[in-house]
């Protein structure tokens, strides 16, 4: 019969596995909290599988004692199918002139945000229902976008936060990104307060 191999973990004050090792580290032992667990359990990290940043600690109290167990931890971004309550990635399709157009000027270093002025016109000319919908964008609070690689919604590379009111009032507003940050194969994650978007890189070398 193969004997257990255990391993000591060691955790901060939120869970976050800060070190793995094989015998007791005073230093470590001094910032952080620990806890024995099988080899098994956190092989894939010592493996490379798994990063250990996408787990963390949970401790389940029990009669007989506080038990320990690994867990994945939720994730900033979701995807559900209520889209209105959660962040979504922006369309980069073309086909249609969308409310809120999101574009990258690469050789100006540059995120334009443009509203069409045909939503703008409704709240002048719409029915009742469509000036009230331009009624909530103009107060909604402020809303940020999320620049991100290209589909891979945990690689942040930027945030920006604009006001709905002042681009209403503006027609465009524009962000100065850094000329060392690389957009040219990027992705936006935003919440929807309209319904559509659209995101385009201008300038991009293939």
């Amino acid at each position: 019969m193969a004997s257990l191999v255990l391993m000591y973990l060691y955790y901060d004050s939120n869970g976050d596995i800060k070190a793995i090792t094989p015998a007791l580290d005073a230093t470590l032992s001094e910032s952080f909290s620990s806890v024995t667990i099988p080899l098994s359990d956190v092989e894939m990290f010592l493996t490379g599988h798994r990063n250990p940043f996408d787990f963390k600690i949970k401790k389940i109290p029990r009669v007989g004692g506080d038990k320990f167990k690994l867990v994945r931890k939720e994730s900033n971004i979701s995807f559900t199918r209520n889209l209105d309550s959660y962040l979504t990635k922006v369309d980069t399709s073309n086909d249609a002139e969308p409310i809120i157009r999101i574009a990258t000027i690469l050789n100006k270093n540059i995120i334009s945000i443009k509203i069409d002025p045909i939503f703008k016109d409704l709240s002048v000319i719409g029915t009742d229902e469509e000036k009230e919908d331009v009624e909530n964008f103009i107060n909604h609070r402020p809303v940020t976008l999320y620049i991100t690689k290209q589909n891979n919604p945990y690689h942040l590379l930027k945030t920006i936060v604009f006001s709905p009111k002042e681009l209403f009032d503006k027609d465009a507003l524009g962000f100065e990104f850094d000329a060392g940050l690389d957009l040219s194969h990027s992705s936006v994650y935003t919440k929807k307060i309209v319904s559509s978007y659209g995101y385009k890189i201008m300038g991009r070398k293939e």
